[in-house]
């Protein structure tokens, strides 16, 4: 019954789904029942590339969609009769000028000059600013890539594609650059301490820490024995004001012991 009907009408009738239908009708070989989801032929082939899609489509009876994506698919490029075919000397110009300039010379939209670039194997062989210069070069990581861009009247993207070249690091206004001086205070004091005292925020310092593989400096004074001697002979809240510690530090230092709370009556 595969490829006599419709995979959702076979489905139907062997108690199915459409999914299985489908998947054991391709595993064996079966084209499909709808006309424009059966295999191209040799012959079909041939015309891809030749016309425009939707007359191959129409002479093969495949969808203009199929006939679209097989097309790409062997690389070929797209005819349409209401665009006049490239000539020789105009394929000539591709490569010795900037898109721009042969657009305005052959006539034609940049746009249409950039695919058929493309389509010719060309990458982008001309930059639309002049050469780099020392002095830019200096002048990438140390603001923002924005404010580069105005400094030199050159875009965003030329500046972050040549920091990225010379894999120079981003100076953002939301991602802090840390100094190797900066990077020496991770865990020397506490991660809210470091973000006020460097300008940044929290999660920035402990995300850095981190990733260094550096242990937070602990912000809690340790306990000594005449501290904990004291546990439990006054209320918590009393014990922490004389010990200048806060009341919950008390009580679960408390707990640990399993000495039980003492209150006023």
């Amino acid at each position: 019954m595969l490829g006599t009907k419709v995979d959702e009408e076979v489905a139907r009738l062997l108690r199915r789904t459409r999914l299985s239908v489908s998947c054991k009708r391709r595993k064996l070989g079966i084209a499909s029942f709808r006309p424009w989801l059966r295999p191209w032929t040799e012959e079909e082939l041939s015309l891809l590339g030749t016309l425009p899609d939707a007359e191959v489509a129409r002479r093969t009876q495949h969808s203009v969609s199929a006939t679209r994506i097989k097309r790409c698919q062997y690389g070929l490029a797209k005819v349409d009769h209401k665009c006049r075919p490239w000539t020789p000397r105009e394929d000539a110009l591709i490569g010795r000028f900037r898109d721009e300039v042969v657009a305005r010379r052959t006539n034609r939209s940049t746009a249409g000059v950039r695919s058929r670039r493309s389509f010719l194997g060309m990458g982008d062989i001309f930059e639309c600013s002049p050469d780099w210069t020392k002095a830019e070069d200096i002048l990438l990581g140390t603001a923002p890539d924005d404010e580069i861009a105005a400094r030199l009247k050159r875009s965003q993207l030329a500046i972050q594609r040549r920091r990225l070249k010379l894999g120079i690091p981003v100076n953002s206004r939301t991602r802090h650059h840390w100094t190797p001086e900066e990077d020496a205070l991770l865990g020397t004091m506490a991660d809210r301490l470091l973000a006020e005292k460097l300008g940044v925020s929290l999660p920035a310092v402990i995300s850095r820490r981190s990733q260094r593989g550096i242990i937070g400096a602990n912000p809690r004074r340790a306990w000594t024995a005449e501290e904990e001697a004291l546990l439990g002979s006054m209320p918590d809240t009393e014990l922490a004001g004389k010990l200048s510690r806060t009341e919950l530090g008390v009580a679960t230092r408390r707990r640990e012991f399993q000495i039980p709370a003492l209150r006023r009556k």
